[in-house]
């Protein structure tokens, strides 16, 4: 029964995250099971979302931020997301297409609000829910950070669209359209 819960379908992608408090045994259990299902011949992606990575020191090779194979493990691949480098990259995605259509003042204010503390949190979910949508893997493992970190990775949506229906400002500026000003836009 167990080996059902855990096995892909070939044409669906599997998710399997490892959660609970510092020190169980997340990364070993995440890293053991990847090995697991790639050599079944799966193709599996390890993604951690822990800001103190070890997978690197588990495999005994460099992972970072990019996508990296498993040097002896055919079909594993993985990844430790770097919260700084997903931020910079977030920042980035939101301001190239905005510089030739704004003057350098309203630029700086786009870069003012993006950095805000809370950015890292969007930018770390961002990433995170970029491996959900890929097909290009059997399996995502999901070796996440410590209990309060990773609930509080998965609870920005619900936070964020909450915000956004207030028209409340949001950590990265003004969020919804006030009630006065329903229907103008």
């Amino acid at each position: 029964m167990i080996k059902s819960l855990i096995l892909p379908d070939k044409h669906v992608v599997k998710f399997i995250f490892f959660s609970g408090k510092g020190g169980v045994g997340k990364s070993t259990m995440s890293c053991a099971t990847a090995v697991w299902l790639a050599k079944a011949g799966y193709k599996t992606l390890l993604v951690t979302t822990d800001p103190a990575p070890n997978l690197a020191d588990i495999f005994g090779q460099t992972i970072g931020h990019q996508i990296a194979p498993i040097q002896g493990i055919e079909n594993l691949h993985a990844i430790e997301i770097n919260p700084d480098t997903a931020s910079e990259e977030y920042r980035e995605r939101i301001v190239a297409p905005l510089r030739e259509l704004l003057d350098e003042k309203n630029m700086n204010v786009i870069k003012e609000q993006l950095d805000s503390p809370c950015v890292e949190e969007v930018a770390a979910f961002d990433k995170f829910i970029e491996f959900m949508d890929d097909p290009e893997y059997d399996v995502v493992i999901f070796d996440t950070a410590p209990t309060g970190h990773t609930i509080r990775l998965l609870e920005l949506p619900s936070g964020w669209s909450e915000t956004l229906q207030k028209s409340a400002s949001t950590c990265i500026g003004p969020g919804g359209v006030p009630p006065e000003r329903e229907g103008e836009i």
